[in-house]
């Protein structure tokens, strides 16, 4: 039978929708030895939570580039083509991993929770990797969120990015200065934050690990300090 003398299957004749794949990746490469080259770069401009900005690219089914574009977790893509003309893949984007339960580090200080103005305190941070299990299309997908970069609220104004998050010095004192340490200028009392920022990997059915690009940034609980004078300087104002 024939429309407007046309054949019925001329519609199925037709040239198919083409086809898209997706690509996303950070162009920093991840891991505490290259993670903080990303932050001194000022042609990489961190995202409004102190994670780094995604690289997306549009491929077709034949592997010719369309669209390439950056963005931050939690804004939309600014992609203009249908989401129906995408291929269906089994992954983990930075939204789904942000969405997992990932606690953030716990923060510890010598002397604990007190210090004196112009020494030394001394923090660090706890560098735990997580793992989560979910099920996607019937596929059994494990998750890893690793830590690689802790961002320091010292709660007096001064702010510091780290690569690494030092660790315990039970001999520390208030006149060593360490690789993560702060000194207060003032007294009174200060919260210390650590928002850390993890990256992740995903594997599929026991497959090989995959990153995942872009990090989720979590903020630790505050820790309370109580910054005093020291003892000379009580005396001398007496």
């Amino acid at each position: 039978m024939e429309e407007n003398g046309q054949p019925e299957h001329a519609d199925k004749d037709k040239v198919k929708k083409p086809k898209y794949r997706i690509r996303d990746f950070d162009e920093c490469l991840t891991g505490n030895e290259n993670k903080s080259s990303c932050y001194v770069n000022p042609d990489i401009q961190p995202c409004s939570d102190g994670s780094l900005p995604i690289t997306r690219q549009i491929y077709t089914i034949q592997n010719v580039l369309v669209q390439q574009f950056k963005y931050c977790p939690g804004d939309p893509p600014p992609s203009d083509l249908p989401q129906d003309l995408f291929i269906e893949q089994i992954r983990i984007d930075i939204e789904k991993f942000r969405s997992f339960p990932i606690k953030g580090s716990s923060i510890q200080s010598a002397p604990n929770k007190f210090s004196l103005r112009n020494g030394h305190t001394h923090f660090w941070a706890s560098e735990d990797t997580q793992e989560f299990r979910s099920n996607l299309s019937g596929s059994d997908v494990r998750i890893k969120a690793i830590p690689i970069q802790w961002n320091w609220n010292y709660g007096d104004g001064a702010t510091r990015n780290l690569s690494f998050p030092g660790e315990a010095m039970p001999s520390h004192t208030l006149h060593d200065e360490t690789p993560t340490s702060h000194s207060y200028s003032e007294t009174g009392k200060f919260g210390v934050k650590v928002t850390t920022l993890y990256r992740g990997e995903f594997s599929v059915d026991g497959g090989p690990w995959q990153a995942i690009p872009g990090q989720a940034a979590v903020p630790s609980n505050t820790l309370p300090i109580d910054v005093w004078r020291t003892e000379k300087e009580l005396i001398a104002n007496d």
